[in-house]
This record gives structure tokens, sequence and C-alpha cells, in this order.
């Protein structure tokens, strides 16, 4: 019996070491105390900042920072403490304990294992799959750069998609049980974007399916499939459903919702949209339709800025372009230009990319096959599937359909980088190649179709990159929309020697996919001529072809040079830091935000691991505040110069140094600032723009009385009545407020607001002792948010108002009073004990396909009557 276990088991037990070796050998560089420098993990390390330390001293995970844009939902940073049994299950998937990036790949590996194990394929198969879909270039870049929760999610694509197979050919309990456990844990690992891919393809499948049991006439089957899976879709939301309500209505009011506004800020010429993203913004980064041959050959249209091949070529290019240049009396900023753009490989139809889309030569050459040998339902549903994938990649490179997809196809307008979707044709075909090869090496199969479809599928992927090899002309112009300033710069022999370069490199790599799709198919050559009778032989020669294809081109990308020490990684005070710090405790301040112009503001989080900025880094910063960033704080149209006023250019010397350095600096609109605490400033004055930090003496503070309110008719009007506003001396509210906010006869000239900071620095609560001698209006330089934050006035909750378009607002009694807000959500509340109840769910159905064969067995030996024993006659 320990013999037939061990003997079922084994494969198994070789595939996880397997998939260990091979991510340790990847990232080896961390067995030796090293760590991956990337590039969003240093803008994560500094948003969370505040939340990590709090959770560390405190053991709770906080629910809003005020290390980002004057305060925000942590919902999209860190997720909230809940009854949520993925949290522990994940940990060992993860490989925590090992390393983080390490255990992506795992997982990337097992993930795929899992489906094709599931659905009939060999363990090694099985194995060769799993390492197809990890060290697929993209999979591997979004590690190098950071894509953390991106890459986990996309981890538990195949597995969700082979659970659905397994319910509807009514293996009911194994593949529910991986449906629900796989869609909870991508769930739980936090990108809808993937989760909405995933969905895609499961519509298409679902589909597929239908048609087929209509034409089979087994509907009544299809449908308890169905729901079966719809069952399962709710239990695997539940033990996540906390997060996923609070996220819900924190996306409502960020940019994914869109915009009250029906005005432009001047100047502003893209598309508004008030359900959602600009599709101007959500399409930025579009895949170029010819650029899509890069699934087939890495440098179709070029790599991108850290391609190690190029290094040297770069190298020369730019010493060139630097010499080139200054003689010929172009903009001295030639060179900044020319290191971010002659130095990368990259020449197709995004903004800029960190490296090419290569799925593998011999995966395309196996999926094509795979198409040819699949039957019905799995054939179109991996089909149709793929070329909606490639379809939604091109974004507006495709306007014909992706425009009235943006606008028509549920929640799409919620999401951004249509090149994200080709994360989706990745499985697709690599489940299609393995899929394929299972029916390849079947004895079932017909040797002449067998013959057919191998002739076939090398013919289309090798006949295909031959010709890019021998007449690359045919395919690419190997020019670029960014050429026409190098052209205007450096002249046209200079481009010509680019382009050179740029066909020398898809040549290359042309040849370099042929002659391994020719390995490839020689190899299955002499399986389907009988010259060599082991399937397992030829997997094993295809498993090390891949890994060699795959893991190539990865190194151009991912290599030794990206890991550096802890402390090149590290986030370090600069000296305006140090400053800072050092006015706070002189000064004894306890309340503060730091406006930093010496990095990109809105893109970059590394202040915020120093102090509450008024920046940061995030794809879902609230719609208002957003607003306010396109109007008044990169507009030039809205600055408040208030050159009336010369007492306080007397008296400040920030608005000394702006009117000093008006044209190197950005834009300036003190109201907005000073209402926002902006207390400090980093100017990029220094050596090397370095940052130098300068007080501002008229930031309002925490909080502080006004004397009148300003209605405003709509959001339109309340956003404009922020240009040249003093907000010491009025509050902007809109009179939806009416109710709530009330005018006052006569304000206290003398009324005084005492910020009393959290003990444990809890970003959850804030308290201000308020004294006055009549009724107030006290306006907080706090980001409002009305879905979780309450106020309450010495114990009593009271209503609260927004004021000045992003701000919160309280009317105050006379006399001394304590005003706090708390951070209560009901949605946490409600929906923490259904994720509690989820959690067993979730336990008990993964424990049923494992106990209930045991129990079978157990019960059939005990009913099973004893044979009678011979009698002698």
């Amino acid at each position: 019996m320990k013999q037939n276990y061990l003997k079922k088991f084994l494969p198994h037990i070789m595939a996880i070491a397997i998939f260990i070796v091979i991510s340790a050998i990847y990232f080896s560089p961390i067995l030796k105390g090293l760590e991956l420098q990337q590039s969003d993990m240093m803008n994560f390390k500094g948003g969370a900042k505040e939340l990590i330390d709090y959770k560390e001293s405190t053991g709770k995970a906080a629910s809003w920072t005020n290390s980002m844009f004057g305060g925000m939902p942590s919902y999209q940073i860190q997720s909230p403490s809940t009854n949520n049994v993925l949290i522990p299950l994940s940990a060992p998937l993860k490989l925590w304990g090992f390393q983080l990036n390490l255990g992506i790949v795992f997982l990337y590996m097992l993930g795929f294992y899992v489906f094709i194990v599931a659905l009939g394929g060999s363990p090694w198969i099985g194995i060769i799959a799993g390492i197809s879909f990890a060290l697929a270039s993209y999979n591997i870049i979004i590690i190098e750069v950071g894509h953390i929760t991106k890459a986990w999610a996309m981890s538990m694509m195949a597995p969700i998609l082979g659970g659905m197979i397994l319910v509807f050919r009514k293996k009911y309990l194994s593949g529910s049980a991986i449906f629900i456990f796989s869609l909870a844990l991508q769930i739980y690992f936090n990108h809808i974007q993937i989760t909405y891919y995933t969905m895609i393809a499961g519509v298409v499948l679902g589909l597929t399916y239908f048609i087929y049991s209509i034409k089979d006439k087994q509907v009544k089957d299809f449908l308890i499939g169905v729901g079966i899976l719809i069952v399962g879709a709710l239990i695997s939301i539940m033990p996540t459903s906390a997060q996923l309500m609070l996220n819900k209505e924190y996306v409502a009011h960020t940019m994914r919702g869109g915009s009250e506004l029906t005005i432009k800020p001047k100047g502003d010429t893209q598309t508004k949209n008030d359900k959602g993203l600009t599709i101007d913004y959500a399409y930025g980064w579009s895949y170029g339709v010819g650029e899509s041959m890069s699934v087939l050959i890495p440098d179709a249209r070029g790599g991108g800025s850290s391609d190690q091949r190029w290094e040297k070529n770069a190298e020369n290019r730019i010493r060139t372009a630097q010499s080139v240049a200054p003689a010929k009396g172009q903009d001295p900023n030639v060179n900044q230009v020319v290191n971010q753009y002659v130095g990368a490989t990259y020449w197709g139809e995004q903004p800029f990319t960190a490296g090419t889309v290569y799925f593998g030569a011999i995966v395309i050459f196996l999926a094509i096959l795979g198409f040819l040998l699949l039957k019905g339902r799995e054939r179109w549903w991996l089909l149709g599937a793929t070329i909606i994938s490639f379809i939604l990649s091109w974004g507006n490179n495709f306007m014909a359909i992706n425009e009235w997809l943006f606008y028509n196809l549920p929640l799409y307008n919620k999401f951004r980088t249509p090149s994200m979707a080709l994360v989706l044709a990745n499985v697709t075909l690599v489940i299609a190649a393995f899929l394929g090869l299972k029916e390849f090496f079947s004895q079932d199969l017909d040797a002449k179709k067998r013959k057919k479809s191998l002739f076939i599928a090398g013919g289309i992927a090798g006949g295909i990159t031959l010709l890019c090899a021998i007449m690359p002309e045919m395919f690419a112009s190997f020019s670029s929309s960014k050429d026409d300033v190098f052209n205007q710069w450096l002249g046209s022999s200079y481009i010509q020697a680019l382009f050179d370069d740029r066909k020398a490199l898809f040549v290359s790599d042309s040849w370099r996919s042929f002659l391994l799709i020719a390995f490839a198919f020689g190899s299955l050559f002499l399986f389907a001529t009988d010259k060599l009778k082991k399937s397992n032989i030829i997997v094993a020669i295809l498993g090390v072809l891949i890994l060699f294809d795959l893991w190539g081109v990865d190194k151009r990308y991912l290599t030794e040079t990206n890991f550096k020490r802890s402390q090149e990684t590290a986030i370090l005070a600069t000296p305006a830091d140090e400053e800072i710090y050092k006015l706070n405790e002189q000064n004894k301040v306890n309340h503060y935000r730091v406006y930093n112009m010496s990095v990109n503001t809105f893109n970059d989080a590394t202040t915020s691991y120093f102090h509450p900025s008024i920046g940061g880094y995030h794809g879902a910063k609230l719609q208002r505040y957003q607003d306010i960033i396109d109007f008044y704080m990169t507009n030039q149209n809205y600055v408040q110069n208030d050159l009336s006023d010369t007492s306080k250019i007397r008296t400040n010397q920030l608005r000394q140094l702006y009117f000093q350095f008006k044209g190197q600096i950005p834009p300036i609109n003190f109201g907005v600032l000073n209402m926002l605490d902006a207390k400090y400033f980093v100017l990029p004055l220094g050596e090397k723009g370095q940052g130098v930090a300068i007080q501002n003496s008229e930031a309002c503070g925490a909080a502080w009385f006004v004397p009148t309110i300003d209605w405003a008719r709509d959001a339109n009007e309340e956003i404009l009545k922020l240009d040249n506003f003093d907000p010491r001396k009025v509050a902007i509210v809109d009179v939806k407020f009416k109710g709530i906010a009330k005018p006052i006869a006569q304000a206290d000239p003398n009324a005084s607001v005492v910020f009393e900071k959290a003990a444990d620095n809890n970003p959850e609560y804030l308290k201000y002792t308020t004294s006055s001698t009549t009724e107030g209006i006290l306006v907080c330089s706090e980001i409002y948010y009305a879905e979780d934050w309450k106020c309450y006035i010495d114990g009593k909750e009271t209503p609260y108002f927004r004021a000045n378009y992003i701000l919160r607002g309280v009317n105050v009694p006379a006399g001394k009073h304590v005003v706090e807000f708390k951070l209560e959500s009901s949605t946490y509340k409600t929906f923490n004990l259904i994720s509690l109840l989820g959690s067993i769910l979730i336990c008990l159905i993964i424990l049923l396909p494992i106990l209930y064969p045991i129990y079978k067995n157990r019960k059939n030996k005990t009913t099973t009557p004893t044979q009678p024993a011979n009698k002698k006659k």
C-alpha cells in the first residue's frame, strides 16, 4: 500500500522539487543575501511605510494612510485585517520564508502543472507547461519592475479555467474544489484587472460549452455545471468579501469611478469620462498590431530600456549623439533625451516598455499544432479567447472595435494598459500547446493526421520566422514615431544607423526562433515516424529546448545585475528630509505635509517614506484629489501669484524663491497648498537638482476656523472658486450640504484649535481641542471620505460636510470642545462576518475531495460480503 502511494505521489513531489530548483537558480543572487531592485516596489515601500510601521507596533492593519496625497484609503495598498483563511493558506505557496520573487515563479509553474495534470496530461507534460508559462518574458519582467500582485493573480488563471472544464466534464468534486480555491486565491491577491481577463476567458469557455451542449443534447448537464460554478464563485468571493466591498466603495470615488466635473482645466484637451477613466489615459499603453509578432520573435519591435545585449551599442550611439548635437547647435537638453530613447532597443507603439512580450517560438509552434489536433469545444474556446486577448491588447491601435468595447463592455473603462490583456493569450496558447502535445502522443491519433498536423504547424511557425529572417522588410519598416526628433537633432545618417541596428536584431532573433522551431519539429518528427517511440524522451527534449529559449530571452531583462545589496535598494533620507526633521523638532510640529518638487511629485512615493506627502504614487487616487492636481498643481493657468500682497512676499521665503526662480519651479497655487497644510516645500534648486527644503509660513495647520461659507452650485463651481482664494477667510461648500453646513452670524477672531497626535500614530484617529466664544466653522486639512470617517463632538456623533472641494468641515458650538474623527466602517463590520463564514466553507471544500474517497473506500470494505469458502465434494 505504501509503495502504491509513493508511486502515485512521486511525480508530483518531483515536479515541486524541479519548480523550486528552477526558481532558486534563476533567483540565485538572493541566496547570497542580495535583493531585487524593483521600481514599483520602491514606490510601494514609500507609500506603505506608515502602514507597515503601525502594524508592526500595534499588530493592527490600518485602513487609511496619511503618507500620500494628503491622506487616502489604504485598501489598495495593504489588505485590512479580516477573517480570511486565505492569508495563512497562501503563505506556503508564496514561499514567504524563502524569498518573495522566487515564490512567484514557483506559483506560476505550480498553477499550470495543476491544470495539465487535472485534465489528464502526464506529470512530465505538466512540468514543461509550467516552465513554459513561468518563463514567458512578460511574466519575468513584471517581477523585475515589481508588479507583484499582478504576478500572483496571473498564476491562478490556468487552474481556475481547469476547474471550470472539470465541472463541465461532470467531475464535480475535484473541479469545484480546484475552481473555488484558485479563484478565491486570485481574488485575495487583489489584482482585479487580471481577474477580469480570467472572467472573459471563462465566459468564452462557458459559451462554447453551451453551444456544444445544445448540439449534443446535454443542456441539463451544462446547466448543472453552471449552477455549481456560480455557487462556487460566490463562495470564492466570501473570504475576501470585506476587502472587496471596501474597495467597491472606494473605487466609486477614484479615477476609476469617473469625475463629477463637466469642465476641463484650461489647456486640457483630453476627453472626459464621467463613468471611469478617460479613453486617452486608459489606452496609453496599447500594443501595436505588428508588435504582436513579438510573441514569436522577441525583437519584433525591439526589447526594452534594460536589454543587456544593447548596452555596448547604446553607449557608442549615445557618445555619437552627444558629440553631434552640440556641434549642430541643437537643444541643450539633447543628452537627457538621447540617453532615454537612443539607449533603448524598443521602437514599438507604446510610450516605453521594460521589455518584449515573448511567449516562446516553440510554444507558438506547439500551440498551432494544438489548434490542429484539439477537437471541438477545447479548440474553439481557446482560439476565441486568444483572438479576443490580442484585440483588447491593441487598444487605440484598433479603435474600430476597442472604442466600442471601452464604452460598452461592463466595467472595462475602469482599467488601463490594454497591452496587459496579452496575459490571457499567454495562458490560452500554453494550454493549447500542451493539451495539443498530449493529443499528439495519444495512441488513438491517426498516424497520418499526426504527420499532416506536424507539417502544417511547422510550415506556419517556421515559415513565418524564415521569411522574417530573409525578407525582414516585408514585416517591419524599422522606424518609430519617436525618430523624428532624432532626425531633427542628429541627421539622417545617424537615423539610418539606428534602423540598421534594429534590423540586425530583428533578423538575428528571427533566425533564432526558426532554428528553435526546427529542432522542436525534428524531435516530434522522430516520434511521428516511429524513430523514437518513448514520448517522455521527446517531452524532455522539448523541455530543454523551451528552457534554453525562454531563459535566454529572460536574461536580457532580469539578470544578476538587477540584484543589489540591501543598502543599495534602501530609500535613504536626503539633506532636505533631514532639514525637515530638524525644523519639526525645533518648532514642535505635530502636523504637516511636504510638497516635494525635486522628484516627479505625483508619480514618486519616496517622500512618503519619511513624511506625510502632498504627492505619492498610486494608480487609483481619489478623483477629487486628481482634479485638484489637474487644476491647481500642474497647470500654469491656475497659479496663485498674489502679486498685489507684497507683505506675503516679504514674510514668506517660499514666495520670494518662487518669484525669483519662476521658470525653474512648477506652478504653485498657494491657497490650495496652504489648505493642505503643505508646511514644507522641497524645491529643485540645489546642486544637480538636489532638493532644498523651504518652510511655508502660510500653511493653515491641522485645522482652523473660518468666518464665512461661499456656496457653490455644483462641483464645477466648487473647484473654480478655489482659484486665488484664501482658505483662512472662507470655506467653499457645495449647496447640497446646506442642511449640515450652517453659516454663522459672527466669528470669534481669537478662536483656537489644538491638534493632538495619537500616541500610537494611529492613522484612523484624529483629535482636535477647540475654544471659541461663538459657534464656529471648523475646516480640517484632511481629505473628505464620508464612506468610512465619522465625526464626534464631545463623544456625540455629529454630521460633517465637504469643504474646499476635498477637505472636511464641521460646525462646532461655542465653548471648549473635543472634536474627533474616527474611521468606523459599517461595511467592514458586516462583511468581516461573511469572510469568516466563507473561510470555513473554503476549508471544507478543500478537504472534501481528499476525505470523500477515503470514506467511500472504507464504506465499500465494510459492505462487501465475505466470499464463502469452497467445500470439498
